[in-house]
């Protein structure tokens, strides 16, 4: 008898704030992809997406330069990825940044809030949610193919 039960892979990470440790966990999201046959679209989404969140969160998140870790759950399953970020930093919604202006020449453009919108037209579904002290963001990407 055969199994109708969909097949998922998860992956678990915790990137702290430390040199190099947002390459290695994108280095290693990229591998355990490939292993599990996601295509280069979801493979390029999920390390913009854990350069952008996790950078974002270290970067702005905390008021010292203590030790801090941002946990990303990557889950795979019937082609589509979604990728949960949790952190203990300051309160901040994504989804309330505001749009960046395009038509300003690149040299006009004041700094940042590109990459969360990218995430935000590139995702299937983007949600946020504040939930015991902690950030909790989540991306959707079906694998186009």
């Amino acid at each position: 008898m055969e199994n109708d039960a969909p097949t998922h892979a998860v992956l678990s990470l915790k990137i702290r704030n430390e040199a190099n440790a947002i390459s290695l966990a994108n280095e290693q999201a990229e591998a355990w992809l490939r292993v599990n046959a996601a295509s280069e679209t979801l493979i390029l989404f999920a390390n913009l997406a854990i350069e952008e969140l996790v950078t974002n969160s270290l970067k702005y998140g905390y008021d010292d330069d203590g030790e801090h870790t941002v946990d990303v759950t990557l889950y795979f399953a019937e082609r589509a990825l979604s990728l949960i970020f949790i952190d203990d930093g300051k309160p901040f919604d994504p989804l309330t940044a505001p749009v960046p202006d395009l038509s300003l020449e690149l040299e006009d453009r004041p700094i940042g809030g590109l990459g969360i919108y990218m995430l935000q037209e590139m995702a299937d579904s983007m949600r946020y949610a504040r939930q015991d002290g902690l950030n909790h963001v989540t991306l959707i990407k079906s694998d186009p193919r």
